[in-house]
């Protein structure tokens, strides 16, 4: 057997709700995965660029070493992240480079011809998939209040870049579901649209955040959300993917 292995990277951290988030998203991909040889077998995995002891490319470098044993000859790496930024452009590749340097190495080494040969594929981040405008358009219509006769406001929320024109992604995104961008680390913030929407008289916001998760972030939007209950009726929505929509998602990359 010759099957690719795959490996989620998320962008982890301290909050320990990250790394369960990632082993819940990688069991159900083992469960819903249509090959024999995946199913509930660690042919699925992931791992992290922050939050835990290990760098990513030991983490690439041990699974990599595990699903050999299965007659693996690649591993699949697919970041799951919503937009492209020095993780995704610059980390990530880094230490897939360090993690296939190491392996060659230890490869060269291997006296009793023990390890196999394996390589490692990057595949576009989980941002670029073409059914993500649709997901959030979708998303924010599920809220909506159509029985109000009162003009609503919707605000996309993502993290923000002060890279040149790394933010257009975004801002194409709100555009596409009939909202306007805000960012946690920038300007536009979200303080910043709330007024701009409430001198337009638009009194009920929902908001958006475009994350992959739920986490600090989001538990920080809402407290700054909450500064604004008096003058105005803000929702802030669920994170819009679901584990599910994630699974579906990856899974075409492969």
């Amino acid at each position: 057997m010759n099957a690719a292995a795959l490996f989620f990277v998320t962008h982890g951290s301290s909050d320990r709700r990250s790394w369960s988030t990632l082993q819940t998203l990688v069991n159900v991909a083992r469960s819903q995965s249509s090959s024999p040889h995946v199913k509930n077998s660690p042919l699925i995995s992931g791992g992290c660029l922050e939050g835990l002891e290990l760098s990513l490319a030991q983490q690439l470098e041990q699974f990599a070493i595990e699903v050999s044993t299965y007659g693996c000859k690649e591993v699949i790496i697919l970041p799951l992240f919503l937009l492209a930024g020095v993780h995704v452009s610059e980390d990530i590749p880094h230490e897939v480079a360090i993690a296939q340097s190491k392996l060659q190495f230890a490869l060269s080494q291997d006296s009793n011809k023990s390890l196999e040969p394996i390589t490692f594929q990057i595949t576009p981040h989980l941002g670029t998939h073409p059914q993500i405008p649709s997901l959030l358009s979708q998303h924010f219509a599920k809220y909506a209040n159509e029985s109000s006769s009162e003009t609503q406001g919707q605000i996309l929320m993502a993290h923000g870049s002060r890279r040149t024109g790394a933010n257009q992604v975004v801002e194409d995104l709100a555009q596409q579901s009939q909202a306007i961008a805000a960012y946690w680390g920038v300007e536009p913030k979200i303080e910043t649209q709330i007024e701009n929407l409430i001198v337009q008289n638009i009194y009920k916001i929902n908001v958006l955040p475009y994350f992959l998760t739920s986490g600090g972030i989001t538990e920080a939007i809402a407290n700054k959300l909450s500064v604004y209950s008096d003058r105005a009726k803000i929702q802030l929505l669920p994170v819009p993917l679901s584990n599910e929509e994630i699974i579906n998602l990856s899974l075409t990359f492969i």
